[in-house]
C-alpha cells in the first residue's frame, strides 16, 4: 500500500490508545529481539502505530540492559523485521548499529526524532514517496536467519545498512538537484553575535548548527560542539564570547545545481550529517541533510551507504 505523504500523521503508543489490532498476530508485545548476529536485544514492550492508516510503524523494544547503561527503551523500524516466530521476533540489525540509534524518549517522538531514526536505519519513512508497506507481520517462516529463502516475492526486501542492493527499492526520482530537495530559508548566525544568543536560536529551532553569514556571504558554520568543546571547555563566557572567535571557519559545501549523488559522496567523504548549499556566487542556499535524501529519494541504497561512511571512525582531529 502507497503511503499518504502525511509527515503529520500522528504516532501512538498502543497501550495508551483504545484501540485494539484487527489481527491476532499483529500484537507481538511479550516477543523477544534477535539481532543479525541472532543475540538477544530485548522484547517488546508496545508498538507505534499512526492514527490516520492504523498500521504499526515501530517496535518500542524495552532492551534490560545490553547497552550497558542499565534497562532502557529503543525503537525500532517494522521495516527492520526479517522473521517473526511464536516467541521471537529477528531483525536485519546489529547490537552495535542499534546502541547508535537517537536516544529515545517516549514524550518526544515527533515528526524530526522519526525522521532521524529512519535516516540512521538507512529506511525511507512511511510517508515518502514510492513507500510500500512491508509484510508485517506475515513474513514466511522460512525468512528467519540461516534459511536462505525470501520475503513475500512482490515485495522488495529492505536490506540492512551495511549491505548493498540494486533495483528494486532504488528511487523512482532520478536525476534529482540538490536544491529539489534542500532545505530553504535557513537560519543563520552574525559572527560578530554572542554564544549564548547562537545558544538560544539553536534551542529555539532544534538544530545543532548554524550557518555564520556576514551579509550575503557565508563565512563559516558554528555547531553546538563548537560551543561546547571550543568555548565551555576553555572557560569561555557565553555571554561576551563572539561566534566568530570559536566557530568553524572551514565550510564543507555543496552547489545548489549538485547531483544529490554528489552530495551523498561529500557526506562520506567528510563524515557530516549536513551540507550547506551555495549558489554559483557561493552564497548561502541552504541545507541539505541526510535525511533529506532518506525523506525526499526514498533511495535505500543511497542513503545507507552515505549513513556507513558518514558513521564510520574518522582520524582524530589534530
Amino acid at each position: 500500500m502507497m503511503a499518504t505523504n502525511d509527515i503529520k500523521a500522528k504516532l501512538v503508543r498502543l497501550s495508551d490508545t483504545n484501540l485494539t489490532l484487527a489481527e491476532h498476530a499483529e500484537d507481538i508485545r511479550g516477543l523477544k529481539i534477535l539481532d543479525v548476529s541472532g543475540e538477544e536485544l530485548g522484547s517488546v514492550n508496545d508498538l507505534f502505530i499512526d492514527e490516520q492508516e492504523r498500521k504499526v510503524r515501530f517496535l518500542e523494544v524495552s532492551s534490560g540492559g545490553f547497552l550497558g547503561l542499565g534497562a532502557t527503551k529503543f525503537l525500532l523500524p517494522v521495516e527492520a523485521i526479517t522473521g517473526i516466530t511464536a516467541d521471537v521476533v529477528h531483525i536485519n540489525q546489529s547490537r552495535e548499529r542499534v546502541a547508535g540509534a537517537p536516544q529515545y524518549d517516549p514524550a518526544l517522538v515527533e515528526e524530526r526524532y522519526v525522521s532521524d531514526v529512519y535516516s540512521h536505519y538507512g529506511y525511507p519513512p512511511y510517508w515518502g514517496p514510492g513507500y510500500r508497506y512491508p509484510p508485517y507481520p506475515y513474513y514466511s517462516s522460512a525468512n528467519r536467519p540461516g534459511s536462505g529463502a525470501g520475503m513475500d516475492p512482490d515485495y522488495p526486501q529492505r536490506p540492512a545498512t551495511s549491505e548493498v542492493t540494486s533495483g528494486a527499492y532504488r528511487s523512482e526520482v532520478a536525476g534529482l538537484q540538490v536544491k529539489d530537495i534542500m532545505t530553504r530559508n535557513v537560519e543563520v548566525a552574525h559572527p560578530e553575535a554572542t554564544l549564548w544568543e547562537a545558544a538560544q536560536k539553536m534551542a529555539a529551532l532544534d538544530v545543532g548548527m548554524l550557518p555564520v553569514c556576514s551579509g550575503d556571504q557565508l563565512v563559516g558554520m558554528l555547531t553546538d560542539r563548537d560551543i561546547t568543546v571550543r568555548a565551555t571547555a576553555e572557560g569561555r563566557d557565553p555571554k561576551t564570547t563572539r561566534i566568530h572567535e570559536v566557530m568553524t571557519p572551514e565550510v564543507v559545501y555543496v552547489f545548489e545545481g549538485d547531483d544529490v549523488s554528489e552530495a551523498a559522496r561529500i557526506m562520506t567523504e567528510q563524515q557530516v550529517r549536513r551540507l550547506v548549499v551555495l549558489n554559483q556566487s557561493k552564497q548561502l542556499s541552504g541545507i541539505i541533510s541526510l535525511g533529506d535524501l532518506a525523506v525526499h529519494t526514498g533511495d535505500v541504497q543511497q542513503a545507507g551507504q552515505t549513513l556507513e561512511g558518514v558513521s564510520e571512525p574518522s582520524e582524530p582531529m589534530r
